[in-house]
């Protein structure tokens, strides 16, 4: 009777020590760990694509300011050259 306990003691130890190391396997595999390399590099590139995309944004910004002011001055012209024009009109009429 001693030899069947025993031998029923040490199967059901050996049933409960493989659960837990089936069960601790899978919790160290479904962790979530540190990132790899290949994540970093992705992190980094996406930081470097960020900073490209807001460099571009940032010249036609500064592109379209200029255009503004370009066309502003133009106009500015345009209007002195019609009064200068009206001006010579009225004094060869008067």
């Amino acid at each position: 009777m001693n030899g069947i306990f025993a031998f029923l003691l040490v199967i059901v130890f050996l049933v409960i020590s493989i659960n837990f190391f089936m069960l601790y396997r899978r919790l160290r595999r479904e962790r979530p760990g540190k990132p790899g390399k290949a994540a970093m590099q992705e992190k980094e590139a996406a930081k470097w694509r960020g900073r490209e995309i807001q460099r571009r944004l940032d010249c036609e910004q500064e592109e379209a300011v200029r255009r503004v002011e370009l066309r502003n001055k133009t106009f500015e012209l345009y209007e002195q050259v019609r009064r200068k024009a009206a001006a010579a009109e009225k004094e060869q009429r008067g």
